[in-house]
């Protein structure tokens, strides 16, 4: 690697994207040796300032200069996949395979694309190939668990996430998975959204989840407890009985559903103090907490 390249490389690690633009795209132009590396950081830098069309218009230049580097080819492919241009990425794979069929990476890359056409068998296979080059690399078994749960099989596809946490407890992409796939309450998936902010700050996806988590735990105890109040004055004949109190019940349950650990308590308190329940007939509120938790649920996810 000469003096250019591995300077290039440290401000590609450093992530000093523009000095390194500032850099590469003048010597993308020269006619010596140092053109290729050029062209490589810079598509690089581009793809990670997210400027995709840039780093396409970088990469058809070099393409043109360099037609058998088929590693461009991957960029290509990659920045189509990136840009939501599914079939030209799809297509850009299968001629990057016919070049070079034995590459984890570009049968990874194929996989990812499956996926993102919903033809998760034809994925399947894809990532069986680049598993079969690599069988340890964390990003192809994030993308077998992936495809694994399109597939119906989630309890394997929460085993390969936990698999890969269990030898790179910081991987971004798995602990996002696993905040989706492996948690049962919303208190430990805003711990792994702690661990996915701390490894990338700039995740606006998951800053947007954890500020959710956060609003729930702020305002649902608040919710609950002032119902709780009102079912407490009509249960003691405080106050005239309303009609409306189980329609309410049901539109809190859209929000409140979202812990279990704090939704059911709430529902069976309610259905114990509305519900006029005689002693030996306890399972009747059991029964009318579920129902609650089961509709809000449901009603939550579609109304989302």
């Amino acid at each position: 690697m000469s003096d250019i390249a591995k300077r290039l490389d440290v401000l590609y690690e450093l992530k000093r994207y523009e000095e390194l633009l500032h850099i590469s795209i003048p010597l993308c132009a020269s006619p010596d040796e140092e053109s290729m590396s050029a062209y490589h950081y810079t598509i690089l830098a581009f793809i990670a300032l997210e400027r995709l069309d840039e780093a396409l218009e970088a990469i058809t230049q070099a393409l043109e200069q360099f037609p058998l580097e088929v590693h461009f080819l991957y960029f290509q492919a990659f920045v189509f996949f990136k840009q939501n241009r599914l079939k030209e990425a799809l297509s850009c794979v299968k001629e990057l395979l016919f070049h070079e069929p034995n590459h984890g990476a570009y049968h990874h890359l194929h996989a990812q694309v499956l996926v993102e056409l919903s033809r998760y068998v034809e994925a399947k296979r894809a990532i069986d190939k680049a598993l079969a080059l690599d069988a340890h690399n964390a990003d192809f078994l994030l993308t077998l668990a992936i495809i694994t749960y399109h597939l119906g099989n989630t309890p394997i596809a929460c085993e390969i996430v936990t698999a890969i946490l269990a030898s790179d407890p910081h991987h971004a992409g798995a602990l996002h998975l696993y905040s989706m796939l492996g948690t049962s309450h919303l208190f430990e998936k805003s711990n792994v959204l702690r661990k996915i902010l701390v490894r990338n700050p700039f995740d606006v996806e998951g800053k947007e989840n954890l500020e959710s988590i956060k609003r729930y735990y702020a305002l649902a105890p608040a919710l609950m407890l002032a119902f709780l109040l009102y079912a407490l004055g009509e249960h003691f004949a405080m106050w005239e009985k309303s009609p409306h109190t189980s329609g309410v019940l049901l539109l809190l349950s859209l929000y409140v559903w979202r812990d279990w650990r704090l939704s059911l308590p709430f529902f069976v308190l309610c259905f114990a103090l509305l519900g006029n329940v005689a002693w030996h007939e306890w399972y009747v509120t059991l029964l009318g907490a579920a129902m609650y938790y089961v509709m809000g649920r449901i009603g939550g996810q579609v109304v989302g």
